[in-house]
């Protein structure tokens, strides 16, 4: 794996922290937060729109990302989040491999149908 797909991963993955635990950011950190790994501005746009220095802007980043980080490691719902994602894409392509094996029938179609429903249900 490349750098660019650390840091492509890396982004994701705090992204999804504060899809999960934003609110319990201040403010300011969400501010900064959200301008820097969501809206993808760098430090000094950040600062100026802010009006606070770029050492500012970095110290709510850090407090940011290690208070979310903090906030998964005692609560893990986005491991939890990620896991049911697996496991629902996991369903899907056994699905697949029944509908293949059964044949598309009728009732068997109905009933793979449903199935699919509620998976993608818990996908959304």
């Amino acid at each position: 794996m490349d750098i660019t797909q650390d840091l492509t991963a890396i982004r994701q993955e705090r992204n999804l922290l504060f899809d999960f635990y934003g609110p319990v950011l201040t403010q300011k950190q969400a501010a900064c937060f959200t301008m820097r790994y969501i809206e993808d501005c760098s430090l000094t746009e950040i600062a100026n729109e802010l009006d606070i220095s770029p050492q500012a802007v970095v110290d709510f980043i850090k407090r940011s990302v290690g208070r979310l980080e903090k906030y998964e490691k005692q609560l893990g719902l986005v491991r939890k989040f990620a896991a049911q994602q697996a496991l629902a894409q996991d369903i899907l392509a056994k699905l697949d491999e029944l509908e293949q094996q059964i044949g598309h029938t009728e009732p068997a179609t109905a009933l793979t149908n449903q199935i699919r429903s509620a998976v993608d249900e818990m996908l959304i």
